[in-house]
């Protein structure tokens, strides 16, 4: 049911149900899932008008008070309908404003636009339409008395309740047509409540209370209700329009005969509603709370439902804070972790990287070397060549008795008849260069007594003989530095 509602969740501490109540001139009537045994689920009670001189209004009090001995409860929460002329609503074009800057030019302005409304106003607003830049803004806006309010809610303190929300009836109104006629909940629809003294005109869209008009009663102003409904009546079929009408039976039957001349078709409740539709200060009561049109707040409501949202912003913050600590906390977590795992895997291959490493050292040291002597063969003389080349140089009758090399130069000693010659022969021979005495020529007398012979030491330099590079393998860093 929508007139009373559970809150919190099974298995809390207590269970609260919210009962729906609408108050009229003359009349209370209450809808509660524990009145089913009541006509319709409705529990009435008759009202006096308020008093004009304070703020209390005993008659509610007593009604309050007996409603809830019939609940059997001590304390209970109320959702409020306030039917006209307690509250009045009208659907008004103001500029481009945001919700709080809504609400207090409505409360400064109330006697402008509320004219049924004495004294200080208590005043709601919901949207009509999109907000749309630069352009007037559509919203339905609703203003009661604040001393009638006042009024209520110190009735309902005294009998043990606790109002959650106070209304005008034409948001319950709309409410009960989309739930009579589910269509109307998803297209736009007009609804028409019938009263014995007027006709009130609800128009929906898209879930919303978007326009409130306020016609006779009857068929009096048919022809200008006719008027407001035409814009949305299809232009093939206009008897296929969504228009809705409940209330009076009398007023409602005069009121559709006249709209069906205008080829306007008027859909009814069903049967199960039709009881219940006769009545609309039922249909308040039964739907009040849903939110489908305005609300009416006072300025201690609307700092409460503030300090609310102050807290309500201050623990998401506090827990979005929390949230960050810990995921940097968790991600913290995560890249010490992946830094063990990586120093764990680097101490398990160290030994391996170890060994590679000191193989390669001694590998790189081995191709240095060799380096080194390739480098030194290729610049050091090849004696046996030059042997060779003395060889073949000295003359038949000269032959040599020492041979003594140093870096590049070469000192031969030997004997000859005539030295002479093998100066000349050394100085023509191939791969010797800076041919001289490395000291003067002696005549020395052979053993047994043959001829003297001169002995001559003669030193010569090595030219270098250029021999073919040697291929140095790639790995070794040391000559060539392997390409990667």
């Amino acid at each position: 049911m929508v007139g009373a509602r559970t809150n919190g969740a099974e298995g809390g501490s207590r269970r609260k149900i919210r009962t729906a109540i609408a108050i009229a001139q003359s009349e209370l009537c209450a809808f509660d899932t524990r009145l089913h045994h009541f006509p319709g689920g409705i529990w009435r009670v008759p009202l006096d008008p308020p008093p004009a001189e304070n703020g209390h209004w005993p008659s509610l009090a007593s009604a309050l008070a007996e409603l809830a001995g019939v609940l059997g409860v001590n304390q209970g929460t109320l959702a409020v309908s306030l039917l006209p002329p307690f509250a009045e609503a009208r659907r008004l074009e103001l500029p481009p404003l945001r919700d709080d800057e809504l609400q207090r030019v409505l409360a400064r302005s109330a006697s402008r636009y509320f004219v049924a409304v004495k004294g200080p106003p208590v005043v709601g607003a919901s949207m009509a339409g999109r907000r749309v830049r630069s352009a007037p803004t559509p919203v339905i806006a609703a203003a009661a008395s604040a001393r009638l309010v006042g009024a209520i809610r110190s009735a309902a303190a005294q009998a043990g309740w606790t109002i959650d929300v106070i209304a005008p009836a034409e948001g319950a109104w709309a409410a009960a047509a989309m739930a009579l006629w589910p269509s109307f909940g998803k297209h736009a629809a007009c609804v028409l409540v019938a009263h014995d003294d007027r006709t009130d005109l609800l128009q929906i869209d898209d879930g919303r209370l978007v326009g409130v008009r306020r016609f006779r009663a009857g068929a009096a102003d048919a022809e200008m209700i006719a008027d407001v409904i035409a814009p949305s009546l299809s232009p093939v079929n206009r008897s296929a329009a969504r228009v809705g009408m409940f209330g009076d039976p009398i007023q409602r039957r005069q009121l559709s005969e006249a709209l069906a001349a205008h080829s306007i078709g008027v859909s009814i409740p069903a049967r199960e509603w039709l009881t219940t539709a006769e009545r609309p200060e039922s249909l308040a009561a039964q739907f009040a709370g849903t939110e489908v049109g305005p609300v009416l707040r006072s300025e201690d409501r609307i700092a409460a439902e503030r300090d609310q949202l102050q807290r309500v912003t201050w623990w998401i913050a506090s827990a979005a804070a929390a949230l960050f600590v810990l995921s940097a906390a968790i991600e913290l977590w995560g890249v010490r972790h992946q830094l063990a795992l990586v120093k764990a895997e680097r101490e398990h291959i160290r030994p391996d990287i170890a060994s590679t490493m000191v193989g390669r050292t001694t590998v790189d040291a081995a191709y240095r070397h060799l380096a080194t002597l390739s480098v030194i063969e290729r610049s050091s003389p090849h004696w046996s060549q030059v042997i060779g080349t003395l060889t073949d140089a000295v003359p038949d009758d000269a032959y040599l008795v020492a041979l003594r090399t140093r870096d590049d130069s070469v000192i031969v000693d030997g004997l000859a008849e005539r030295a002479k010659r093998v100066f000349d022969a050394l100085e023509k021979a191939d791969g010797l260069t800076g041919v001289r005495a490395a000291a003067p020529v002696r005549r020395e007398l052979q053993e047994g007594g043959t001829d003297a012979l001169e002995h001559f030491v003669i030193a010569a330099r090595v030219q270098p003989v250029e021999t073919p590079k040697r291929a140095v393998p790639a790995s070794n860093t040391s000559v060539r530095r392997p390409q990667r």
